[in-house]
């Protein structure tokens, strides 16, 4: 009971530090530029303008051509023009991760990277993604239209698939910069208060079984506080978003709250690196799942409020593969086949409480070893079951010593110590 009342005052806690996003405009700029549509005038001015850093509004439509990129290197507020309700009115068309910010030359970073912000604009049909950024001691990602995101096929294999494409919305890591070779972690690259929030990404693509596809990614930070918040994230063809491998500080900071968004994804996604796709939410680690269990290098991660509407045959709505993490008050409707799973937790000490999972899959909540994760301890109390249709049982426990409490329909106990409280049809 004392770990249900502290899990709950905890995500209170969250719910007031999570405050909407306030878009208003400074009454002044150090510089102003228009767009002409002209990729040899539109990427060089925005570019000089970026240079000089401070804030910077963008006004009119712009084109960056099939591979147009502005470097971000220094401290910057970069503003589009929008209407009455916050709808970007200014345009970005083309671009090859039209918006960067690189590695510094001495890895890992000595000094702490660029402040940025990115706020009002329309990405419309860049190059793999519109925005990543590899390097940055805090960022505010906000209220940004993406659409028509242009695969970009890859020439090396992908978890040892070849002939595979990449296409992302938003991206903060350091990951694709770094030769394949030699790509690694690099502590201090991503630091500071991580804001991607109110925006609109649509990622349809044409290639869906081909395509690995992310609508916000955060993955190799260092102690960032990372707010995910009231986005809507359609047509993602393999994770709508996922936070993974994100360290703590050496301070011990570092939290991922992704809360309040709107997922949507389509029926067919690429079944690599696994047959589940495409899926909501993915939170943990991946690359080195021994990370989840790590108290040194584990972030906290809370997802809580957001609406996942799941349409894949093998869909899953919120995978998390971590230690500590809590899951609540999530809107889950599975539009699935008999494989699709509403929540997957594969570590310990973890808090699923009142979700509200509807539709059908082979069971609405999955806890079950993975690798260095036990799925162990954990405890899943009044979630609302009762509007799923189940291939197996609503809850299937696959590891050891956690709790169920309240009445869930079936439940299927394969662990040890395993304790069901509450009614069992």
């Amino acid at each position: 009971m004392k770990k249900i009342v502290f899990a709950f005052t905890m995500i209170c806690v969250l719910a007031f530090l999570t405050v909407p996003v306030l878009a208003g405009s400074p009454e002044t700029y150090d510089s102003v530029v228009v767009g002409k549509s002209d990729p040899a005038y539109d990427v060089k001015v925005v570019q000089d303008a970026v240079d000089k850093g401070g804030v910077v509004l963008l006004k009119g439509t712009f084109d960056f051509g099939t591979d147009g990129r502005v470097n971000i290197k220094n401290d910057v507020k970069i503003l589009g023009k929008t209407d009455n309700q916050g709808k970007p009115l200014t345009k970005i068309k083309g671009g090859f991760w039209t918006f960067h910010s690189p590695l510094p030359s001495q890895l890992p970073p000595e000094v702490p990277g660029p402040k940025i912000t990115i706020q009002g604009i329309h990405f419309d049909g860049a190059l793999w993604a519109p925005i990543l950024l590899a390097y940055s001691s805090g960022a505010t990602i906000t209220s940004n239209k993406i659409t028509n995101v242009r695969p970009k096929v890859i020439d090396e294999p992908i978890f040892g698939k070849s002939g595979l494409n990449r296409q992302q919305g938003i991206v903060c890591s350091s990951s694709y910069v770094q030769q394949k070779k030699t790509r690694k972690y690099q502590p201090g690259s991503l630091t500071g208060l991580l804001t991607i929030a109110d925006n609109d990404i649509d990622m349809a693509n044409e290639a869906p079984t081909k395509t690995l596809a992310q609508g916000v990614m955060v993955l190799w930070t260092t102690g960032v506080t990372a707010q995910i918040l009231r986005n809507t994230v359609l047509n993602v063809s393999r994770n709508s978003i996922e936070t993974l491998e994100n360290f703590l500080g050496q301070d011990g900071s570092g939290m991922i709250v992704i809360k309040d968004n709107k997922i949507v994804t389509p029926t067919v996604g690429i079944p690599v690196p696994t047959p589940a796709t495409p899926d909501g939410i993915v939170a943990g680690w991946f690359l080195d799942i021994t990370g989840g269990a790590d108290p040194v290098r584990n972030s906290k991660i809370v997802i809580m409020d957001n609406y996942i509407e799941a349409r894949g045959d093998t869909s899953i709505g919120i995978i998390l593969l971590s230690n500590g993490g809590v899951v609540a008050s999530n809107n889950i409707v599975m539009k699935c086949g008999p494989k699709a799973i509403g929540v997957f937790q594969a570590g310990s000490d973890g808090f699923i409480a009142n979700n509200d999972i509807k539709g059908s899959g082979l069971c609405a909540i999955l806890v079950r070893p993975l690798k260095a994760l036990k799925g162990s301890r954990n405890t899943l109390a009044l979630n609302k079951l009762s509007s799923f249709k189940s291939s197996m049982a609503n809850v299937i426990l696959k590891s050891d010593n956690n709790v169920v409490a309240g009445d869930c329909g079936k439940v299927v106990s394969a662990g040890k110590n395993n304790q069901i409280l509450g009614k069992k049809k």
